[in-house]
This record gives C-alpha cells, sequence and structure tokens, in this order.
C-alpha cells in the first residue's frame, strides 16, 4: 500500500515537471504554431498560418481566408 502511495506521488511530481517544461518551451517562441492561442496580447502565428477570428487560435492559410 505505501509502495503504491509513493508511485502515484512521484508519478504526478514526474507529470507536473514535464508539463512545466512544456510550458516553458511554448513559451519561449516568438509566434503561434498551429492550435496556438493568439489574438490581442499573445503572440501572431508564424508563417504559414493565420489567427481564427471564431477560435482565436492559429489555423492554417486556405486560399478563400482573408
Amino acid at each position: 500500500m505505501k509502495t503504491s502511495v509513493l508511485f502515484v506521488i512521484f508519478g504526478l511530481a514526474l507529470l507536473f515537471c514535464l508539463s512545466f517544461a512544456d510550458e516553458l518551451e511554448d513559451t519561449g517562441r516568438q509566434c503561434g504554431e498551429f492550435m496556438w492561442k493568439c489574438g490581442a496580447g499573445k503572440p501572431t502565428c508564424c508563417s504559414g498560418y493565420d489567427c481564427s477570428p471564431t477560435w482565436k487560435w492559429c489555423v492554417l492559410k486556405s486560399p478563400g481566408r482573408r
């Protein structure tokens, strides 16, 4: 029982560390990639992507989109 509790605690700590490292990497980018939040106060979308006015995230450019 004690071992399983320790595994759960260490697993949650590892998950927290990995998600923090991923978030730290994402905030270091200068532009947003696919499905990245965009809009006021957020980085602009990278080349090849547009900010969707409906969903407020970066989507692939399409020929019909302005």
